[in-house]
């Protein structure tokens, strides 16, 4: 936009000269117009973090085995938009109300099935699986709305299970509206 601006405005000064005055056959309007222009690029703010929705992206770099119920962790949190998820205990807390998208992709290690169960607070809402050879992808993802403070997670329904990591599992969630 800025340089759009700039090509009018060099434009104009080579069209009509920059030491003359304005030829009678242009009026004020045109740099009236001009200057309205580039008080609109000037008065733009920038997008700020404040107006920014949540967001949050994290994946897993070591291999973990998990037992019954357990909360899987992410470690490594790439994006966290409103700090809602928590690498400590792997939920991710709702800050905003709203309708919210997760999803979740992961690859087993071992020769074990794997189930990963996505949690609203305590209840159930969709499976992802992988089948019983190592290195088998599995993933799982749902739109969901959400009251602030509501808790999503990952939980291992089984009392086995074990995932490869090297990033090549990850969780995420953004708000949509």
């Amino acid at each position: 936009m800025a340089f759009i601006i700039v090509f009018l405005f060099v434009s104009v000064l080579a069209t009509f000269g920059v030491q003359g005055s304005c030829p009678p056959n242009i009026g004020n309007d045109v740099f009236e117009d001009l200057m309205n222009v580039m008080l609109k690029v000037k008065c733009q703010k920038s997008v700020s973090k404040s107006s920014l929705q949540p967001t949050f992206f994290a994946t897993l770099t070591k291999t973990v085995s998990l037992g019954t119920n357990a909360v899987l962790k992410f470690d490594r949190v790439v994006t966290n938009i409103g700090n809602g998820y928590d690498p400590k205990s792997g939920v991710f807390t709702v800050g905003k109300s709203g309708l919210y998208e997760f999803a979740a992709n992961f690859i087993s290690d071992g020769n074990n099935y794997l189930e990963l169960n996505l949690m609203k607070n305590s209840d159930f809402i969709v499976k992802g699986h992988s089948a019983k050879a190592h290195g088998t992808a599995g993933s799982l993802q749902a739109i969901l709305e959400v009251k602030k403070g509501d808790q999503i997670y990952l939980r291992n329904p089984r009392s086995y299970g074990a995932l490869h990591g090297d990033n090549y599992a990850m969780f995420s969630g953004h708000f949509l509206q």
